[in-house]
């Protein structure tokens, strides 16, 4: 019974401690206005996610998008960017068929800590590019107020966590498995020398 116990305490605390929101490395400051993102950016635009996949660069995704608007750069239809595989190395964890303001420092690369949002968090962005000038918010699309901050979690770090979790579970349940093996084996064992002698 007591070996039970320990091992529903060892997967719940094991979940707790392998969380994605407690597995981050990548820490940003929150970001300035459009503007000032604008002008720090190479590559400004409106685009909806059509594939993400390995990039030919280790460690990197490359995401493809059609675009809408071209706010700041080369004008194009489809526009191919790069952003880390993890996200706790400031990766954006870009979705499918998603509508993205999209900022791009060096025009080739994307992260995390730049105002890149879906539309439906970048009221304020879509505010200031419509206007062309400050932001007045009235667009009809909420200004989250982190810019392009996202959530610490993304569905593929859920499900590394859930996998790590799953597979220390099983780990856990072969070990108290082997020692009760191992406890049931032995007892038979003693009880057949003491019936010999």
């Amino acid at each position: 019974m007591g070996l039970r116990i320990l091992l529903v305490v060892s997967i719940v605390g094991l979940w707790f401690v392998v969380t994605p929101a407690s597995t981050y490395a990548c820490s940003c400051a929150p970001p300035g206005t459009p503007e000032e993102a604008m002008a720090e950016s190479e590559l400004v635009f409106l685009g909806t996610v059509t594939s993400i996949g390995p990039s030919d660069e280790v460690g990197l995704l490359e995401v493809d998008f059609e675009v809408a608007t071209v706010w700041k750069g080369p004008q194009a239809e489809t526009i191919s960017l790069t952003t880390q595989q993890d996200t706790a190395a400031c990766g954006y964890p870009f979705e499918e068929r998603v509508e993205y303001v999209v900022y791009s420092w060096n025009g080739v690369d994307v992260a995390r800590c730049s105002r890149t949002a879906p539309v439906e968090h970048a009221g304020e962005d879509l505010a200031a590019f419509a206007a062309g000038g400050p932001s007045d918010g009235e667009i009809g699309l909420p200004n989250t107020g982190n810019g392009g901050l996202v959530e610490a979690e993304s569905p593929q770090d859920r499900t590394a966590a859930i996998a790590v979790v799953v597979l220390v579970g099983l780990l856990l349940l072969g070990v108290a498995g082997a020692r009760l093996y191992v406890r049931r084996h032995g007892g038979k064992q003693n009880a057949t020398r003491v019936n010999r002698t």
